[in-house]
């Protein structure tokens, strides 16, 4: 595949991340508006329960399915769908009825009231939701970027309409962003298996075997169920325990800090869906080649830290296009830059463990980082709140890029310059530290510059080499 192909490639299927975040960046200034953070939690606590059963419903049998695609013939792939579904269905039939039978309790537990009917929704949408995870991998598998990239922003569209409409119709409550997320997951899901409707047809496969058949699947499936579970809680307990230690207005808080800390994870997936087929077609071809892999190391998490220092300078801006009930959420964004930012420079340094086929590594990394977030937030929560939550996941990141970096290393070596990462990376904590316990002033803007011409003098041969070279 050219450069110009795969640049394409990378365009078609990104360009929706990036409407969509566009549409996200409008869309969450008018939730805050409508919804005070007390509400905003409680409708958090509703999305993050629909994604926790979602995983167990799916039982991992997602990335089965994409891993047994393309072995498959074309007109077998109809019936992997079938087969990769009867496991979730089954899963999802039982789980709504212990839903069902509790629904009292398990909505005392998530939002401190009795609703049943709110419980009936969330039955609901799960459905839905993993039914749309199929619907749209199909298309993905598919190489359909551009009709992958439009149902993405679908989901965006739908969802500040829906959240308008509601708005008009109901009081000003978390049932708002409930009903709104229901409506999303239905219509989007429908849309996406007409288009992929030939699929979905499965009469016609009643009488015809499978090279990987019922039994392969789930065989294949378990173990990366446990590896989403671990990762999930790894990137899902501060909401959890924010909402045991804390309030639901401490978790709206959260929330809404997170949503625009979580427009900056549209570089992270458009890099990574860029890179991955990039390194691993660069290693194939020549092994030897690690300058290239210095220099996009060197790109990237000059990049990423200087967007990290940026974005804690102007947090204050930003959290006002809240709304003023969600100022304290400025003092929660700064660690939660950490998550987007260590994410993504890691893509760059993790390819050791995927070019040596060592997935087990990332089983152990998600476990020690997610152990390290469950004990920060045991320890920050009780008396931080939701500053704690953040403080904690930011540093669990901090040791997930680490890990996956240093095991990389012992696969494929690669002159990182780490030490002056990590030197950039310790101001960066303590400037954090900082912007999260004391309001913006004008010590704060000098310690962002100062930071910044420090990034900028440390990569100063870079920036010559790459950039400064072309002009001069």
């Amino acid at each position: 595949m050219n450069k110009n192909s795969l640049l394409n490639k990378f365009l078609s299927f990104s360009v929706g991340d990036w409407l969509g975040a566009v549409i996200g960046f409008i869309s969450t200034p008018i939730i805050t508006r409508l919804l005070s953070p007390d509400e905003f939690g409680k409708a958090s606590m509703f999305i993050l329960a629909a994604n926790i059963i979602s995983i167990l419903v799916i039982f991992g049998t997602d990335q089965t399915f994409v891993r047994f695609f393309y072995e498959e013939d074309e007109e077998d792939r109809g019936l992997l769908l079938l087969n990769t579904l009867k496991l979730p269905f089954v899963l999802y039939i039982v789980i709504a009825i212990v839903m069902v039978i509790f629904a009292d309790k398990i909505s005392l537990m998530l939002f401190n009231e009795v609703n049943r009917w709110i419980i009936y929704i969330l039955i609901s949408v799960i459905f839905f939701q993993f039914l749309n995870r199929f619907a749209s991998l199909l298309i993905r598998m598919q190489q359909k970027g551009l009709l992958f990239s439009i149902l993405k922003l679908l989901i965006k569209l739908v969802n500040l309409i829906s959240i308008i409409i509601f708005a008009y119709i109901l009081k000003r409550n978390y049932k708002i962003m409930v009903y709104s997320h229901t409506t999303t997951f239905i219509i989007v899901t429908i849309v996406a298996i007409i288009l992929g409707r030939k699929y979905w047809v499965f009469t016609e496969y009643s009488n015809r075997d499978l090279k990987n058949g019922f039994k392969q699947i789930v065989k294949y499936s378990y173990p990366l169920f446990f590896t989403s579970l671990i990762i999930w809680l790894f990137q899902s307990f501060d909401r959890i325990a924010i909402k045991y230690w804390g309030n639901f207005s401490e978790l709206g808080l959260y929330a809404a800090a997170f949503k625009i800390v979580a427009i900056l994870n549209i570089i992270q997936s458009s890099f990574t869906t860029f890179w991955t087929p990039v390194s691993l077609e660069t290693y194939e071809n020549d092994p030897e080649n690690k300058a290239f892999f210095r220099k996009i190391y060197n790109l990237i998490s000059l990049t990423m830290f200087m967007i990290a220092v940026v974005t804690i300078m102007v947090k204050d801006i930003v959290i006002y296009l809240l709304g003023l009930e969600y100022a304290d959420a400025a003092m929660i964004m700064p660690f939660l830059i950490f998550i987007p930012i260590m994410y993504t420079i890691s893509e760059t340094t993790v390819i050791g463990i995927n070019f040596a086929k060592k997935p087990k590594w990332h089983i152990l990394i998600a476990v020690i980082s997610c152990l390290t977030n469950l004990t920060g937030n045991w320890l920050l929560v009780p008396s931080f709140g939701a500053k704690g939550a953040a403080i904690s996941t930011g540093i669990s990141y901090i040791v997930f890029f680490t890990l996956r970096t240093n095991i990389s290393l012992k696969y494929y070596k690669v002159d990182y310059k780490l030490n002056k990462s990590y030197f950039i990376l310790f101001l960066l904590v303590l400037y954090a530290f900082h912007s999260s316990f004391y309001n913006w002033n004008i010590i704060n803007l000098i310690i962002g510059i100062m930071i910044s011409i420090i990034i900028l003098a440390l990569n100063y041969s870079f920036i010559k080499r790459g950039f400064l070279n072309r002009f001069i």
